[in-house]
């Protein structure tokens, strides 16, 4: 197949095979032009801390660690996939996905469905003798955690969802469609865990981040909008670490309302991951996808 364009006046041919392979560059210099642009505010934002708070720059791996630095990346990413949105995709009409209706009740939708299926994961890993439970309770100390876990993993789930599953799955569906959409972007999430610890202590965990990618991104595609999913990676992420008391996606354990203790094999337990890298997450996952899409081509052949 050959489409003919035009410059200077004069029509000339273009090989069909040849216009995929400039989307993907465009594609790809958008995607690292974010970066850029991320690692330069963040750049800039350490300065502002250094410069007012009187910190050195011995200090530098304290300042990336703690919590405000955390919550400056998040933003960071919001604003430059937001300004290269702007800058290049607005005049395209591909949506983003946060103007949507009924966004509340789809909310809620994905949060009720985040906790189903990590409390089967959780409850199977325990149940199959992965994890070891020992009952905490409501104190002041998990009830302090589980309030900072709501904003912690509130702001992580629109961050995350607003980037990879808004902008990057939005700019590769216009360019290919929904199916690589889901797939390239799914990968690209699990890559961003990639430095976490535990990360590839089996293939598991990567595995499974980019199944939670796939979940997330059909879920996005379900419902038309990005809060579907930011609803079901919130209580997903939240249930996980401050409920059921695994490490998220490798990170410490916080105080949660039950502790847990890894037993038995790392493909069962998910080892220092947490129920990410465990084979029971892998199957409810799977399920989980195959529910998505088959509600949503139920409503489709309805509609």
């Amino acid at each position: 197949m050959l489409r003919s364009i035009r410059s200077g006046g004069l029509p000339y041919i273009i090989p069909r095979s040849e216009i995929p392979i400039k989307s993907a560059a465009e594609i790809i210099g958008k995607l690292l032009l974010t970066i850029v642009i991320v690692i330069v505010l963040l750049v800039i934002v350490l300065i502002a801390y250094f410069v007012f708070s009187g910190s050195s720059l011995m200090d530098l791996e304290a300042a990336v660690s703690d919590e405000w630095s955390i919550y400056a990346q998040m933003i960071v990413f919001t604003i430059a996939a937001f300004g290269m949105y702007a800058l290049f995709e607005r005049k395209r009409g591909w949506p983003l996905g946060f103007m949507q209706k009924s966004a509340a009740l789809w909310t809620v939708r994905g949060m009720l469905a985040g906790i189903l299926l990590m409390s089967a994961s959780a409850a199977l890993i325990w149940l199959l003798g992965g994890a070891e439970w020992h009952w905490i309770g409501f104190n002041r100390t998990v009830i302090l955690s589980l309030l900072d876990g709501a904003v912690l993993y509130a702001a992580v789930a629109v961050y995350e969802e607003f980037f990879a599953r808004g902008y990057v799955q939005g700019l590769i569906r216009y360019h290919y469609g929904s199916i690589t959409a889901v797939v390239v972007s799914s990968i690209l999430f699990a890559l961003m865990h990639g430095f976490n610890p535990g990360s590839f202590e089996s293939p598991l965990p990567m595995v499974n981040l980019w199944l939670a990618g796939v979940l997330l991104a059909v879920s996005r595609e379900a419902s038309g909008g990005l809060w579907l999913p930011i609803g079901l990676h919130l209580t997903w992420n939240y249930f996980q670490g401050y409920v059921y008391g695994f490490r998220v996606s490798g990170t410490d354990n916080v105080p949660s309302v039950i502790e847990s203790t890894a037993s038995g094999p790392v493909a069962l337990s998910g080892g220092s991951f947490g129920v990410e890298g465990s084979f029971v997450t892998t199957i409810i996952t799977i399920a989980g996808i195959a529910a998505v899409y088959a509600i949503y081509n139920g409503k489709k052949r309805e509609s």
